[in-house]
Formats: structure tokens, sequence, C-alpha cells
């Protein structure tokens, strides 16, 4: 142990600080069973909103977007002309413009997602260009050049993810940033809702349609 105040070693039982007279302040132990309880779940930085998707796409009640990806145009001003979501329920392009949905798969569809068109997208944090005076029309100052500075960059797979149903493409998403995490995504939310793969699904599913039938 060691005062708080000016850092000299203390004795286990000491009330105040040999060194500098200051008072030692001592935690009361922890009564047992005042432990939380080892079965609850307790989640990290659990009092952090979570990030809110700004998003025209109309959501059912209970729905909220786990994945989101947006299209633009222009380049001072720019307008989304496309969102494209994975939601608890769904997958669904929305034209933000006609205020549409172009395109949509639920969940409960057993939707099979294949990753095409894979290829690599140089994320680019600076510039890395020389510049000489020729470039500029300028041939008798010699060699002389301006470095931009290095380009950094992370490789990112891109690609395209499709779905289908019953064999046919219902809609694709184009050019997006780890395509197999998207797809992960989608198989764990089918998980979720029961399918058992090829095109099955949970037996009480089953017996609750054949009960319905007169």
């Amino acid at each position: 142990m060691f005062c708080s105040n000016c850092g000299a070693e203390l004795q286990p039982n000491a009330q105040l600080c040999p060194s500098c007279g200051a008072s030692i302040r001592r935690a009361a132990p922890i009564p047992q069973g005042t432990a939380p309880n080892t079965d609850e779940i307790i989640a990290e930085n659990s009092s952090a909103e979570v990030p809110h998707v700004q998003s025209m796409i109309p959501l059912d009640e209970g729905e909220s977007i786990l994945w989101h990806k947006e299209t633009t145009k222009g380049l001072l001003h720019k307008e989304v002309v496309l969102e494209e979501a994975v939601t608890n329920k769904r997958c669904v392009k929305f034209d933000p413009v006609t205020r549409r949905v172009t395109a949509q798969i639920g969940i409960t569809h057993w939707p099979e997602v294949v990753v095409m068109n894979l290829h690599r997208v140089n994320d680019s944090l600076g510039g890395g260009v020389f510049l000489t005076p020729r470039m500029f029309g300028l041939p008798g100052l010699g060699g002389f050049g301006v470095y931009g500075g290095p380009r950094r960059g992370v490789l990112k797979i891109s690609g395209d993810l499709s779905f289908l149903s019953e064999g046919k493409v219902v809609m694709t998403f184009e050019n997006v940033k780890d395509p197999q995490g998207v797809k992960q995504l989608v198989q764990a939310l089918k998980r979720q809702a029961g399918f058992q793969g090829g095109g099955r699904m949970r037996p009480w599913s089953a017996q609750r349609f054949r009960l319905r039938q007169p």
C-alpha cells in the first residue's frame, strides 16, 4: 500500500501517512452475495446509443436496418439515387426519387445469396503524384519536381450480391464492400428465422400450415 497523497509506503493497518500525515481512506469490503448474477448478460457500452441510419426506406413495425448502402450522383451537391439495405425482415432496394421500393425479398422466403464479380478496391488515404515543370510548360527549370506525398491505402474486397429465390435472381446489390460479410448477415437472419437449408422450414411451421387447411 502507498499513500495517494505523497506516494510513501504504508503499513498494512496505518491510519495516517508517516511521511505527510494524510488520512488513509480504505474502501469497505464488498460482502459476499452482492456480485452481479453470473447468468446476466452485460453488454459493453450498453448505455451508448446505437447510431441511426439516415434512410428514407419505409420500415414495418419492429423492423430495423442492419446494413445500408447509398448510391449518389453529383460532386458538390450529392443526391442519393438508390438505397440498398438488409433489415431484420427483408433485403430491399429503394428509389428515394420516386419514393418506392423497386425490389425486395423477405427473410422468410429463405433467399439464396450468391457473391459474384469479386475485385479489390484501393481506398486511398493520400496523394502520390510527382509533378514536374514540363507539365506546366516550363522546360527551362530542368528536372526539378514537386512530390505530392506518398500514396497510402487499404485494399478492400468488393463484389456484387445476387439474391435468388427458387433459382431465379430477384435483385442484385452492386459494388458492395465486404460482400461476404453481408452474405453472412443474411445467413444469420435465416438461421434465426428457422431456416435449415435445402428449402426446408421448421417442423412446427409446416404443421401450423396444415392445421389451417379445411
